[in-house]
């Protein structure tokens, strides 16, 4: 049986990297191309069945644009940033090969795909679709099939919106002289636990977040959406209104619905091995 070849562009970098390993321990013969490699794009997509292009964000259009023309009609182009309408749309355009734009939900970091989710789109796969499925799947790996649309509207929510928290929680955090240590000193495990993810966030690479935020259409009108809630919240609190205040909080407890006792469960479940930890 025929050994598929598996080319990366970007494959020396930390995604690429992680996936170059994944695909040589599940019986691929892997090529990478990137700015430290002699191989150019176009070679490697040449000489590749599945192509990945792993680069960020702002780079992904222009790199399909630039192999698409490479590829063989019988192969697959793949690309895997965390924005789906703008590369599949390219890669559609662009080439006649299979095409499969997917979103690794998870950082390099981890050990493995296992109990990972791995969001699929599907816009000209044919036999690649099962392929790809199939090597996830036997790895452990959770696979979520969406259309394009679907997955940057949820990813809006997701990133969009969660990043943008985030970022403003800690420029307020700064903009009013708070010392982060000394606010430990004060806090409760909740606390303390929001501030290692809000931590989290800033120990990882500017440019991706950047990417993020600024290249998914949908983040404008959810951050719309954010900026009047929090107007609504804000005059809540000035005028001291105790009875909007619970109307606001039912209002979202509300919406979680059950998800509150589970949200309950696992976060106690968290907060407690942090301490033990601590």
């Amino acid at each position: 049986m025929k050994k598929n070849t598996v080319g990366i562009i970007g494959g020396t970098g930390k995604m690429g990297g992680f996936f170059r390993k994944f695909f040589e321990k599940n019986g691929c013969k892997v090529i990478v191309s990137s700015r430290r490699t002699k191989l150019k794009p176009e070679d490697c997509a040449k000489k590749s069945d599945i192509v990945m292009v792993s680069v960020p964000i702002d780079a992904t259009v222009e790199m399909i644009k630039k192999i698409s023309s490479c590829m063989d009609k019988d192969s697959l182009l793949i690309d895997t940033t965390s924005i789906k309408v703008g590369p599949v749309e390219a890669m559609l355009k662009h080439s006649k090969c299979g095409v499969i734009g997917m979103h690794p939900v998870f950082g390099p970091n981890v050990s493995s795909v296992k109990n990972q989710i791995i969001v699929l789109c599907p816009a000209r796969a044919g036999k690649w679709r099962k392929w790809l499925v199939d090597v996830f799947e036997k790895n452990g790996a959770v696979i979520k099939i969406a259309s394009p649309e679907k997955h940057d509207k949820m990813m809006s929510v997701i990133q969009g919106l969660s990043h943008f928290n985030t970022l403003a929680v800690a420029h307020a955090m700064k903009k009013a002289g708070i010392n982060i240590n000394e606010s430990l000193e004060f806090a409760s495990p909740v606390y303390r636990l929001r501030m290692m993810m809000v931590g989290r966030i800033f120990n990882q690479d500017s440019e991706l977040y950047a990417g993020i935020e600024t290249m998914n259409p949908n983040n404008k009108k959810m951050l719309d959406i954010l900026e009047k809630s929090s107007k609504k919240l804000k005059k809540i609190i000035e005028a001291k209104d105790k009875e909007g205040f619970v109307r606001y909080f039912d209002e979202c407890a509300e919406f979680f619905g059950n998800f509150r006792k589970k949200a309950e469960k696992t976060s106690d479940y968290l907060i407690e091995q942090m301490v033990k930890m601590e």
